[in-house]
């Protein structure tokens, strides 16, 4: 009857800790919208976010993020934070197993354990162990592993997402810069134009000293525009290289604008636009698929996990410990063989340490709380930055209709104001002047159009990118048990 009680004990506790109930559910603000507060942006095909780059109307940047995402050192770094973490996922799995090993020795030598004489011993054994997990400590760690990897696992999906909005922002702001360079070398030409005209006309007495100084001043200018914007798309291309961690010069060749035209009032540069993707789902299904949130559910859910392991180790541990082994013994000419073996249970029970366990649990549950609250914060990030890229996305797309229609009446203006030229109905300071003015109209749209499609970027990384990860998902809207 004893033994019988001896072998219940174990099951009953194991079967104790199986019925321990499950923490809450992951803590979600309860500030979070039910729907978008911001305008929804319609008019236009939408694309699926996993596609979306392919959807771009410049197939330029589908290849660029692709190289990225395939030499960025930042995302090697990230893959390896997630291998090593799934690496830490399987050795805590591994602890839940038993543990065995074999083992040999040979001594050669006289006096050998007491034995008089010169003697050879020599001995083979296999031992096992296996800790019984009473309490769910161990399961509770092997989980807070788990966790911790499919954390990673967001982590890489993040950073992912992160470097194509990084990107594409970087050719954007390149592709605006040659735009400009353009525009203000077009400008420029025109402007040194006027300025010959002025200087003609200050030697004919037709025009004051002051008001040719003032149109060789806005040459100057002109002439510092097209420095600038050339200096700013040496910049964004060189940031372009780092992302994608190739050499600059390389991606100049490849990434190298049309030829400025050397005559006339022809603008060859084009900006990439970005395609409008559908974003009617509420806040809480949508944000669903940003990995971050989904890195910060695991988070909470391991530190969760982690406190019950801690607490764990505050009630008795169990373990049992088996071995079988050959020895053998030779002395002179005489051999002798013997055989060993052990198997038992291994009970201990913590009684006095300081109150170091009590400690380390409060430690714990702190941790817990503060991954909670981590979590919390980062549904609210969430929905401020979307709420934000959806009110620039709309202002951009305002604002672009707006000088879009002031573009056209200066381009009409301009093509008018050279026919009018070449029929010598205006002069050539008249039609370098319009030109000039339907530049500054086509430099504001083409800063507009950029700042469109920046917006547009800033909703792809606020809605957790192309980011399809199935398994991760649903992981991360399970509590742990």
């Amino acid at each position: 009857m004893k033994k019988r009680l001896f072998l219940a004990a174990p099951l009953l506790a194991l079967l104790t800790a199986c019925m321990t109930a499950p923490p809450a559910p992951p803590p979600t603000p309860t500030t979070v919208p039910a729907a978008w507060r911001s305008p929804l942006p319609h008019g236009g095909s939408t694309a699926a976010l996993n596609s979306w780059w392919q959807a771009f109307d410049d197939p330029q940047l589908a290849r660029l993020v692709a190289r990225a995402e395939s030499q960025s050192p930042t995302l090697e770094q990230a893959a390896a934070r997630r291998r090593q973490a799934e690496a830490g996922a399987a050795q805590a799995r591994a602890g839940l197993m038993p543990q065995g090993g074999v083992g040999g020795q040979v001594q050669r030598g006289r006096a050998l354990n007491a034995v008089p004489g010169d003697s050879t011993q020599s001995s083979a054994q296999f031992s096992a162990s296996w800790e019984i997990d009473l309490f769910g400590g161990q399961r509770a760690a092997a989980a807070a592993a788990a966790a911790q990897a499919t954390a990673a696992s967001a982590d890489w999906h993040a950073a992912r997402v992160s470097l194509a909005a990084d990107v594409a922002q970087a050719y954007v702001q390149m592709r605006l810069a040659q735009a400009h360079e353009e525009s203000a070398e077009l400008d420029t030409r025109f402007a040194e134009q006027i300025a010959a005209w002025g200087r003609e006309q200050q030697k004919a007495g037709l025009l004051s000293a002051s008001d040719a100084a003032l149109l060789n001043t806005e040459r100057a200018v002109a002439s510092a525009s097209r420095s600038q914007w050339r200096a700013e798309a040496q910049i964004a291309l060189q940031t372009l290289a780092v992302l994608c961690a190739e050499r600059a010069d390389t991606l100049a060749d490849e990434l190298a604008p049309p030829a400025i035209a050397t005559q006339g009032f022809e603008l060859r540069r084009t900006q990439p636009q970005a395609p409008a993707f559908d974003v009617n789902a509420l806040p809480s299904q949508l944000l669903a698929q940003r990995p971050d949130l989904a890195a910060a559910h695991q988070r909470w859910i391991a530190a969760v996990q982690q406190q019950r392991s801690v607490d764990a180790q505050r009630y008795p541990q169990l373990s049992l410990a088996a071995m079988a082994g050959e020895s053998w013994l030779r002395t002179g000419n005489k051999n002798s063989r013997g055989s060993m073996w052990s198997f038992g249970p291994s009970l201990t029970l913590p009684l006095f340490d300081g109150g170091a366990l009590v400690a380390a649990g409060q430690g714990a549950r702190a941790a817990a709380d503060e991954a909670a609250a981590a979590l919390q914060a980062r549904w609210l990030v969430a929905v401020s930055e979307v709420e934000e890229a959806l009110q620039r996305v709309t202002a951009g797309a305002e604002r672009e209709q707006e000088i879009e229609a002031v573009r056209r009446e200066w381009e009409g203006i301009a093509l008018r104001s050279g026919a009018q030229a070449q029929a010598g109905l205006q002069s050539g300071a008249q039609r370098n002047t319009t030109y000039r003015n339907a530049l500054a109209a086509y430099d504001a749209v083409l800063s507009v159009r950029a700042e469109q499609a920046l917006a547009w970027i800033r909703l792809y990384r606020a809605l957790g990118g192309g980011w399809t990860a199935d398994t991760v998902t649903n992981t991360a809207l399970n509590t742990p048990r």
